[in-house]
């Protein structure tokens, strides 16, 4: 029995049962716990007909609802695209992507953690919500361009797979002939040319430059990296320090109930579709 097999019959047998309970399935223990809080803030009682699990893994999370259809996916979107996400979703109905980079975009928004801060601790930022968002966005520029490489050069690993590196040249003899890796490399050659690869990241970098704020913390920001390196501790700084996991989970309590979670809360049946 595989490792995935093993993870649906151990979630079958421990939190199933005979109950007839639907699962939703995210990827990590994080994941449980913040969706976990959304899910008893917005719908009390949720529980009656839902159990959460977490499946390790992004690529867990897809191999198991394909096997189990009548359960419940959320992934990260990451760097998937849209033609991408169209894939996974006509390949698994019910996988779901999160509409937002990652789970910790909700946790780096200045304006959502401003509006989520109890009046105590806004009480000790001299300057108010401006002076919140300008210390949490000093950086911002580095993080664009963080955005941009992360964005403009991780699909090129796809790409080149997609081209058969670099397996299609290294399998079992008979092996190409010198014509024939001439022709791959090539292929392979024009993928990774420079100019290009560094032209594309530029473009990228200029239109993140010119978005607003929230939308660069919703889909573009590499939110996991960005909340760990900067606004945990730029939260440490301004309201006194707090142990990671505990400010994290205090945030979620507060924040509001994001909106654009509306899709998960219609597929699990908790809401009513527009």
């Amino acid at each position: 029995m595989s490792k995935v097999d093993e993870r649906i019959q151990d979630i079958k047998t421990q939190l199933v049962g005979n109950t007839g309970v639907k699962v939703l399935l995210v990827e990590g223990a994080d994941d449980v716990d913040a969706y976990r809080i959304f899910l008893d803030r917005k719908f009390p009682g949720w529980e009656v007909h839902w159990h959460l699990a977490e499946a390790g893994k992004k690529a867990t999370v897809v191999e198991m609802v394909r096997k189990e259809p009548a359960w419940l996916g959320l992934v990260d979107r990451d760097e998937w695209t849209d033609a991408q996400i169209a894939a996974h979703s006509a390949a698994s109905p019910n996988l779901l992507v999160l509409p937002r980079f990652c789970l910790e975009s909700y946790l780096i928004d200045p304006a959502e953690l401003w509006e989520a801060l109890p009046a105590k601790q806004r009480a000790k930022i001299a300057g108010g919500e401006e002076q919140f968002s300008r210390e949490l966005l000093t950086d911002l520029q580095g993080w664009i361009r963080h955005a941009a490489l992360w964005h403009g050069v991780r699909p090129l690993w796809r790409q080149l797979r997609n081209l058969g590196f670099p397996d299609s040249v290294t399998g079992n003899p008979p092996m190409p002939d010198d014509a024939a890796l001439r022709t791959k490399f090539k292929e392979w050659h024009v993928t990774l040319d420079v100019d290009a690869v560094l032209a594309g990241v530029h473009a990228l970098e200029a239109k993140l430059a010119s978005e607003d704020v929230s939308k660069l913390c919703a889909q573009w920001l590499h939110a996991k990296r960005l909340y760990s390196q900067k606004v945990q501790q730029t939260l440490d700084r301004l309201l006194g320090p707090k142990p990671a996991k505990e400010r994290r989970l205090d945030i979620l309590r507060t924040r509001t109930v994001p909106s654009d979670l509306a899709v998960l809360w219609q597929a699990m049946g908790l809401a009513a579709a527009p």
